[in-house]
């Protein structure tokens, strides 16, 4: 019998937490993102786009809120930057690793605690 592992439990929280984040990791202008919070959410929903296919577009769309408000110029240069694109991938190798069997728990957890 196998042991159960942890990693789906510490996913989750990670996630349940990253909507927390989000609106408490902006600059003092309140108007430019944390690039490793926004790196960290973009890559959990494409994560999740990817396993639910049907459901991409309600992913795109908190992708949306994210970024509400922001110039095109402005995320550019967030997700330009190296603390943007290493975020990003070190989220992206860790929910590669994510067995496919949890992702529904993953991606049933709300990205934007509070929003």
């Amino acid at each position: 019998m196998g042991r159960v592992s942890n990693k789906p439990m510490g996913f989750i929280a990670l996630l349940a937490c990253c909507g927390l984040a989000w609106s408490a990791r902006t600059q003092a202008d309140g108007q430019t993102p944390d690039p490793q919070a926004l790196g960290i959410a973009e890559a959990m929903l494409d994560y999740c786009a990817k396993a639910y296919p049907s459901s991409a577009v309600k992913f795109q769309y908190q992708i949306t809120r994210l970024t509400h408000g922001l110039s095109a110029e402005t995320l550019a240069k967030v997700r330009s930057s190296e603390e943007y694109r290493r975020a990003r991938d070190a989220e992206g190798d860790f929910v590669g690793k994510v067995d496919p069997r949890n992702a529904k728990r993953v991606c049933s957890k709300p990205l934007l605690a509070g929003k």
